[in-house]
């Protein structure tokens, strides 16, 4: 029986995120929060090879949601950087009218009250958090150009310095060592995305598409771990394993790896066994090693979060190490 990875609760990938889900997973479920991958040509490569399963938006479902994100956006850029005509702005003659006022966008983006969906029809709450959604993608596209940014800069620099020392310049980093991330954009809003996120998916009807018992939620944020472990009534902690050996990209055991390490992560889920003794080892000479943590959630607050009921909700945090 395959195991179904579903990555959340982003809907932008990095490439730190992408490099780490594919040295453990031949392939995962996404949700981008868009009605196509046109505009991502690496994504649409990886989607046509099987490796990334899209669950797509319709365009009458994203089509709104863009529309008052690029409202937004353009009146926030129109009214940068000046505080007292925006208070004026805002007090007298708002940008926005009715549902795209922009004390509306931002209460539908940021008002993810206890109940938030007692007078909100199906279509309406998709639409808010489909809304929240893209505004956190944005942030993380965002942050993650700043991260690059900031890596280069830091080549450019250690460049320089070694030029004027009159030494050959040397990478601190191989080809195939993961270059960690400077944030984890898991740890801004982790609650309101993993509600948002698990509310399209419910409302998409992902949960009923297969077997529950083979359902496997993977994040690459520790904070999004943190916070499900903290704020659950039950879990259990099955696995904790600080050094794993996993192949690097292109070598030819990659794939044999992969399936004999999601057979064992079935059986993990299933209840077949959970020994750390009985992982797929790597002994071909390949020096790509990562992390790994997995856990049984359950009880009120994490079955309400994730939209599913009486079920132990099976997660595993994933990171590659240098």
């Amino acid at each position: 029986m395959t195991i179904r990875c579903l990555f959340f609760p982003f809907t932008h990938i990095t490439g730190n995120q992408l490099n780490t889900l594919l040295a453990f997973f031949p392939s995962f479920q996404h949700f981008p929060i868009s009605a196509d991958f046109k505009h991502d040509l690496p994504l649409q490569t990886l989607c046509e090879q099987g490796k990334i399963i899209p669950v797509f938006s319709s365009p009458q479902e994203i089509s709104s949601v863009e529309l008052k994100v690029e409202q937004y956006l353009a009146w926030a850029q129109i009214h940068k950087g000046n505080k007292g005509n925006l208070k004026s702005l805002l007090k007298n003659a708002p940008y926005f009218t009715n549902d795209t006022h922009v004390t509306a966008i931002k209460s539908q983006i940021k008002g993810m009250k206890d109940d938030p969906s007692a007078s909100l029809t199906d279509e309406s709450v998709l639409q808010r958090d489909g809304l929240f959604l893209k505004m956190a993608q944005l942030f993380d596209m965002q942050n993650e150009r700043i991260d690059l940014a900031l890596k280069d800069l830091d080549k450019d620099r250690d460049k320089l310095v070694s030029t004027l020392r009159g030494l050959e310049s040397v990478s601190t980093e191989t080809e195939n060592s993961p270059a960690e991330d400077h944030n984890d954009f898991g740890a801004m809003m982790t609650r309101e995305r993993i509600m948002a996120w698990s509310g399209c998916m419910a409302r998409k009807g992902i949960w009923q598409q297969a077997d529950s018992r083979r359902r496997l939620f993977v994040t690459t944020s520790k904070a999004v771990f943190d916070y499900m472990t903290s704020n659950c009534e039950d879990v259990v902690n099955t696995l904790d394993i600080d050094q794993i050996k996993v192949h690097e990209n292109y070598c030819e055991n990659k794939s044999e790896w992969q399936h004999q390490f999601c057979e064992y992560l079935m059986g993990v889920i299933q209840g077949d066994g959970n020994r750390k003794n009985d992982l797929p080892e790597v002994n071909d000479g390949c020096s790509l090693s990562g992390q790994m943590k997995f856990g049984f959630f359950s009880g009120r607050n994490i079955n309400t979060l994730f939209n599913i009921s009486d079920e132990q909700i099976p997660v595993c945090l994933i990171k590659l190490k240098g």
